[in-house]
């Protein structure tokens, strides 16, 4: 009864609008009518002017304010993205020391930090990737689909920042972050599954072999 009765009380609300739209209008319009035609025209003319000069102040307004909001989140979005990949590469490329328990721990509080700001700041598409990444590393066993789904969270973030991708080929950030990517990228293409013990192992094989 409750589901009815709000629906008819909100049917009967649409109707009440169109039909005060339609006697006002209607009403405008004797009025016109019963004007000389010369300032019926003129009244038109002016109203219209005035009409699409407000419209026309009012959207731009309106979409340099966009404009406005989207630069202040673009360059959220940068920073914390930045900040990430400082982090990672510095991570990435650090020689691990005799303290790597204390390294871990900053890593650990970094990302529980940083992860606070991706809730805030990161588009969605750019959290479901990293969190499908971080799924992947947290089985503990760092293979080719360790660094493909580092690659589509890379590209995420680019897409976010308005940057294009259709050039960076499937592979193109594993150069960036492996000594011997080409080794890894062939081994990629023979076994999807292969590891990443596994191209080190290969990598020692050629060293020993050279």
């Amino acid at each position: 009864m409750r589901k009815a009765l709000s629906f008819l009380f909100g049917l009967a609300l649409l109707i009440g609008i169109f039909w005060g739209a339609y006697w006002l209008i209607s009403q405008i319009w004797g009025q016109f009518k019963a004007l000389d035609s010369r300032v019926a025209l003129a009244a038109i003319t002016a109203f219209t002017t005035v009409s699409v000069s407000t419209l026309t102040v009012v959207l731009g307004k309106y979409y340099e304010r966009k404009k406005d909001i989207e630069a202040h989140y673009r360059q959220a979005k940068t920073e914390i993205y930045d900040e990430f990949l400082r982090e990672f590469f510095k991570v990435f490329y650090s020689e691990h020391g005799e303290d790597e328990e204390a390294e871990d721990k900053s890593l650990v509080d970094f990302l529980r930090e940083w992860q606070r700001k991706m809730v805030l700041w990161g588009g969605q598409d750019v959290l479901l990737k990293y969190i499908k990444w971080m799924t992947h590393l947290k089985k503990g066993n760092p293979d080719a689909d360790s660094i493909f789904l580092m690659e589509d969270f890379f590209r995420e973030i680019r897409k976010d920042l308005g940057h294009k991708n259709s050039k960076l080929e499937k592979g193109t950030f594993a150069h960036l972050i492996l000594q011997n990517s080409e080794l890894f990228l062939q081994m990629a293409k023979n076994n999807p599954k292969v590891t990443l013990a596994d191209l080190a192992e290969a990598e020692k094989a050629l060293k020993r072999n050279g």
